[in-house]
């Protein structure tokens, strides 16, 4: 998915059944190298919010512990050099985590229950030991809501654009097969 990011193409990776995803670019806290995740994401009070999956032992939820300066690549945007924070009130993990869980589609089906029909207390109780970061421009400025994000139609045109060439690519398939 790296390569996918670096190469602007993640807008047209995210849509409601995979979710979206962002790329966040850590310094390793031994290598001191740039060390980039792709991370599902979801933009809200000005900032992103992703979650570290395994676990306090995450490999860059580690990395940004020992380093918070991280580089936040968002779909259809810019890099942006960011802040990492983790948020461990009670009450911002309870507004952000079940849209968050909810934003990854079918990967969020691997946190332990299914976040598009289960309750908010269900979805926080999956998660209670995973924490929760908030990924803020460091010039202070605030992200908003973009097309490319989760919950935006961005997503709408590109998979018609993909549905159309797929036909017409088969199509011309099929007439080179013919002759």
């Amino acid at each position: 998915m790296v390569p996918f990011h670096r190469a602007g193409l993640a807008a047209w990776l995210g849509n409601p059944l995979t979710g979206w995803q962002c790329l966040v670019t850590t310094t390793g806290r031994r290598s001191g190298l740039p060390r980039a995740a792709p991370l599902g994401y979801l933009v809200a009070d000005g900032a992103a919010w992703v979650l570290a999956g395994y676990g306090p032992t995450t490999l860059w939820f580690r990395n940004l512990l020992e380093d918070p300066r991280v580089e936040l690549l968002l779909p259809g945007r810019p890099p942006i050099a960011a802040l990492a924070t983790e948020a461990s009130d009670p009450s911002v993990r309870a507004r952000i985590i079940p849209p968050l869980c909810r934003s990854m589609a079918l990967p969020g089906a691997m946190i332990g229950c299914f976040p598009p029909t289960a309750p908010d207390e269900e979805v926080l109780a999956c998660v209670a030991w995973v924490p929760l970061v908030r990924i803020a421009p460091a010039d202070g400025s605030r992200l908003v809501v973009g097309p490319d994000d989760p919950g935006g139609l961005g997503w709408a045109w590109r998979q018609a654009v993909a549905v159309g060439l797929s036909i017409l690519g088969l199509r011309a398939l099929r007439r080179g097969l013919r002759r």
